[in-house]
């Protein structure tokens, strides 16, 4: 898998995680678990706000469902559900199914074997990484005093016990890690389906006939009218032909 490929791919799989972090908020109530149901039908709450809207609404409604969803994924890790929450399962689900869901199809679309398929996620993790750091060293250089990296880092302590960045890029490594195993998996199916196609042979057929019994076919008889062989006077031994009915040295009948 070539380094532009590789890029395509986690592009591709970038663009794909959002709309997976929207099943995670819309449909396994995400933010309800990450707030221990302190915050919860928050989605109910952004569609009665744009319900007014009609198509534009609904539309926000995607993109801030979406937006939301992603939000926690990359601020909560996974051993971070394990720890805090270890009896609530749909939010250890809800947390690693984007992450598997969009490394299985970005490794469906463009990985060939398994190690595409764990070079695909790994690509995702990557750039979303390169992102959300540039995040933090933009806002600390922006905002004078690095009240910008303080206001993130003590933000995240309070949510996680962890700094900003060692959150967000465990909770990306954690993701990526697990979306890995299931894009690999993605990858062997079609490295096996590519590789197990039979190759089809054509045997030209030989233009010799073989008659039952026979083990060889016949080889080609050489032409009656090639050159005739020699033959010899038995009275003196001088050279003739087939044609000669007498010999031309002593005149014996051949």
């Amino acid at each position: 898998m070539g380094w532009g490929r590789v890029i395509k791919s986690g592009c591709a799989g970038m663009c794909c995680l959002i709309p997976m972090a929207y099943i995670s908020f819309r449909y396994l109530n995400l933010t309800e678990g990450v707030t221990g149901g302190l915050i919860a039908n928050i989605d109910d709450a952004i569609a009665t706000l744009t319900s007014s809207l009609g198509i534009g609404g609904l539309f926000i409604q995607l993109i801030a469902g979406a937006a939301i969803g992603a939000v926690l994924i990359f601020l909560f890790p996974i051993h971070w559900c394990l720890f805090y929450r270890p009896d609530d399962v749909m939010l250890i689900v809800a947390v690693t199914i984007p992450w598997i869901l969009c490394c299985a199809i970005t490794s469906g679309l463009f990985a060939h074997s398994p190690r595409g398929g764990v070079h695909t996620s790994l690509s995702i993790g990557i750039g979303y990484a390169i992102i959300l750091s540039l995040v933090y060293i933009i806002l600390a250089v922006v905002i004078p005093l690095g009240l910008g990296s303080a206001i993130l880092d003590g933000l995240l302590l309070g949510l996680t016990d962890l700094p900003y960045l060692v959150a967000v890029l465990t909770a990306i490594l954690e993701g990526t890690l697990v979306g890995a195993v299931f894009g690999a998996f993605v990858g062997s199916l079609k490295y096996k389906s590519k590789g197990g196609k039979k190759k089809k042979v054509k045997v030209k057929a030989k233009d010799e006939a073989i008659e039952p019994g026979e083990i060889f076919p016949r080889e080609t008889i050489e032409d009656e009218t090639s050159t005739p062989t020699s033959d010899f006077c038995k009275n003196c031994g001088a050279k003739l032909t087939v044609e000669d009915l007498f010999c031309t040295n002593c005149g014996a009948k051949k």
